[in-house]
């Protein structure tokens, strides 16, 4: 995975890298703690969620206090929002103070537009699927070179000829890409390079195929920026308003923000911003087959396209609980209480993640900026406090 920061200016796409790793983080005894955590009922508003409580939800009330004892105490770091929803309701949903991407001090609030960082990549190939369902693409199958006319030179190459849109989607086009050996910073990084280019995807396609399209996961931003342009071509839209059209309007998605560079390219591999409950929505959107309050949005069979094993992802950190990777969706399995749970999830530097449990039908939402070794502390949180919170309802467990 990487998880990128991202941000158009001055015309280039700015990059900064993270490390991996994780400091296992362990429940303690809430004890008389001055940080005793105290419950509250997530509000109802006029955003259609529905809420309930922690007990008709079947959630054991002292894991999930012991979670947020130890936010509180600063065990868990620099963590913004907690959400989580089950059986389509919101039954969790805490806000803290922290410092954000740039640094600077912040109180972060429900109405907080939150940086979805490559997050924004699942949401974008949210956006294929319904330009897929509207036959403004015919399917999976097409040839990327149909798509971009201009760069034809390129693609008389016959290995590049052969990469179709699910290779995209998979990120296993099999061009030659290094994003995660050298910091962003360093012209060795790919995603760099093509930062500092005026023109993107030219060269995105300059790089060789070194792997046979289809067979090798290699993590790609520049695909990820083309699978957005792809719905500009075809829609006639920018990535962003067509979301606006088609998916965020018929969420209840009213506010938003999505980075483009001064050409007008729309930064679909990291530049949206949501609120946590906005998130949430994109979770249970998939979560119910594509459909929202009764509306189909997306089809079933593209959200059962985008959650499935297309490919596996590869050498990870053992903490990153990922096995393999759909389309732009990563997925992974837990163990709890003996039980195997499987998941998919949007991921964003800094620790932003949708992660959806169909077993369980929960969506968890966790922002913060951790862009160091504690990313992972929302899996971390999962595996320790939420899951078994679910799996074990009428038990005190320590």
């Amino acid at each position: 995975m990487c998880n990128l920061r991202n941000k158009f200016h001055g015309g280039k796409l700015v990059l900064a890298g993270i490390l991996f790793g994780l400091t296992l983080l362990h429940p303690g005894s809430r004890g008389s703690s001055a940080f005793a955590y105290q419950y509250n009922l997530p509000q109802m508003t006029n955003d259609g969620w529905e809420t309930a409580d922690l007990a008709s939800a079947g959630l054991n009330s002292n894991l999930v206090g012991g979670l947020f004892d130890k936010i509180k105490d600063d065990t868990y770091k620099n963590i913004h929002s907690v959400l989580v929803v089950k059986n389509g309701k919101l039954i969790i949903e805490e806000y803290f103070p922290g410092q954000d991407s740039a640094g600077y001090p912040h109180r972060f609030t429900r109405e907080t537009l939150n940086e979805m960082k490559s997050a924004t990549k699942s949401v974008n190939s949210i956006l294929i699927g319904i330009a897929l369902d509207q036959h403004l693409i015919t399917n999976v199958d097409e040839k990327v070179a149909t798509f971009f006319p201009e760069y034809a030179d390129a693609f008389k190459d016959q290995d590049k000829d052969a990469i179709r849109l699910k290779h995209l989607l998979s990120m296993t086009a099999g061009l030659a890409w290094d994003e995660w050996t050298h910091p962003y910073t360093d012209s060795r990084n790919d995603a760099a390079v093509m930062a500092s280019r005026a023109d993107f995807f030219q060269y995105v396609l300059s790089r060789p195929v070194v792997s046979p399209p289809g067979t090798k996961f290699t993590y790609n931003s520049g695909i990820s920026l083309m699978l957005g342009e792809i719905i500009h071509k075809v829609s006639g839209l920018p990535a962003n308003k067509f979301a606006e059209r088609y998916l965020f309007e018929p969420l209840g998605i009213a506010n938003y923000a999505w980075q483009t560079a001064p050409n007008g390219v729309v930064n679909t591999l990291g530049g949206l911003s949501l609120r946590p409950r906005d998130m949430a929505k994109i979770g249970c959107l998939f979560l119910n087959g594509g459909r929202w309050n009764g509306k189909q949005i997306v089809s079933k069979k593209w959200v059962e396209e985008s959650v499935k094993k297309h490919v596996g992802a590869g050498q990870l950190p053992a903490w990153f609980i990922a096995s393999g990777y759909g389309y732009q969706w990563w997925l992974g399995s837990f163990r709890v209480n003996g039980q195997v749970i499987e998941s998919y999830s949007a991921r964003g530097q800094g620790g932003q993640f949708i992660i959806v449990f169909p077993s369980l039908q929960i969506v968890a939402v966790f922002t913060g900026w951790n862009d160091n070794t504690l990313l992972g502390q929302p899996l971390d949180m999962l595996q320790r406090y939420v899951l078994p919170a679910a799996l074990t309802p009428n038990q005190s467990v320590h």
